[in-house]
């Protein structure tokens, strides 16, 4: 499992995206609070994630706006969980559910919060898990590898211009 853990950082780092390590949950909220701070973030949109009601009222004590609905758009950064982690791309997998697809698309900032046990090592193995879900019932996931990126017409890579400018992913023991 470390060495998962170890080859997703490297690929998120290769495309651009950053990765912070938490000892636990109330350490990863802390993080969270730190990376607003240094960003001098003042709204935020959070999107529905196992630790979305403890980080919510750490917000509120700490007086960040949150916001929802078409007021993400307008969020300084995005707070999101992620079904799967994958190793070989430094990929999230995420859910579409209305709201985590705005949250990791709209702001300029993006923070992933994902358990060590979410990341698998492989692309395959991810397809195989939404299949396993998609059996269940219909619905939809994106992946989310690196900060938005695109290229003008000469082929200069521009980065946030479709989408967030920054991701960081927050990586919980």
């Amino acid at each position: 499992m470390s060495e998962f853990v170890e080859r997703f950082i490297d690929e998120l780092e290769r495309v651009a995206g950053k990765a912070q390590r938490a000892e636990s949950d109330d350490h990863a909220l802390t993080l969270v609070v730190e990376l607003l701070r240094h960003r001098q973030a003042r709204t935020v949109a959070l999107a529905p994630c196992p630790l979305a009601q403890r980080l919510e009222n750490k917000l509120r004590e700490a007086s960040y706006e949150l916001v929802s609905g078409r007021e993400i758009a307008r969020a300084d950064v995005g707070i999101s969980g992620a079904d799967l982690a994958v190793a070989e791309t430094g990929s999230l997998l995420v859910r579409s559910d209305g709201v985590s697809e705005l949250v990791t698309a709209l702001p300029p900032v993006h923070i992933a919060l994902i358990k060590t046990a979410q990341i698998v090592e492989t692309l395959d193995e991810a397809f195989s898990f939404c299949q396993g879900e998609l059996e269940q019932a219909p619905q939809n996931f994106l992946f989310v590898t690196g900060p938005s990126r695109t290229a003008d017409i000469e082929l200069t890579p521009v980065i946030g211009v479709h989408g967030p400018q920054e991701l960081c992913v927050i990586v919980i023991a």
